[in-house]
């Protein structure tokens, strides 16, 4: 419990401020049952709303990482992470912005429990907020102490960050389009028809 509420003061100011400049279009509060879509975003199942956790980023479902020599899915693990703390819970969100896609940014908490200041405190994820969105700095503090103790994404030195995995799959991407034989789009000859089909020699080169 007290773990819970020092993390939760610790994101207050952070939520109150964002709130005072909260665009006109977007609620207050949401609040209910979650469909997870992925380990940072939610859509509340009634309303439809779909809501991104403010400051907050997590490994990406496909990737892996290596830990004392084993492998684990930490991309699978972070977003199996959220679906406990939201299953078959209320999910109250404060929302605060939006990004760049319209959807809405938010600080969400089931009961006194702040789930990204919760997941950064744990190593699932990380603290982190695009170009434009606003920041947490309570959440890098958090991050500190997860890394200076190597919780979860912490414990896997070659582990990308999101961001970077991203960045270096698109241009693995490029490369790999760029030395691949290219497809020239040319149309397909014509089909035989057969008043003008190929003597059975000629056709296969007899």
């Amino acid at each position: 419990m007290k773990r819970s509420l020092s993390i939760l003061l610790l994101t207050m100011t952070a939520t109150t401020a964002g709130a005072q400049n909260r665009p006109v279009d977007i609620p207050r509060q949401i609040y209910g049952k979650v469909q997870v879509v992925d380990a940072t975003t939610f859509e509340f199942r009634k309303s439809g709303q779909t809501v991104r956790l403010a400051g907050y980023e997590a490994p990406r479902l496909e990737q892996t990482a290596r830990t004392d020599g084993a492998d684990w899915p930490v991309g699978q693990v972070s977003r199996s992470w959220m679906i406990l703390r939201t299953l078959g819970q209320d999910v109250n969100c404060a929302p605060i912005a939006r990004d760049t896609n319209g959807v809405i940014l938010a600080h969400c908490f089931v009961g006194e429990t702040n789930l990204a200041a919760t997941a950064v405190a744990e190593g699932i994820g990380y603290a982190f907020n695009y170009r434009g969105e606003p920041q947490v700095p309570a959440y890098f503090d958090i991050e500190r102490r997860a890394r200076g103790l190597g919780y979860g994404v912490w414990s896997s030195p070659d582990l990308l960050p999101p961001w970077l995995y991203t960045a270096s799959s698109a241009n693995g991407d490029k490369a790999k389009s760029a030395t691949e034989e290219p497809d020239s789009g040319l149309p397909l000859p014509l089909p035989l028809s057969p008043d003008k089909s190929l003597p059975l020699n000629d056709e296969h080169g007899g």
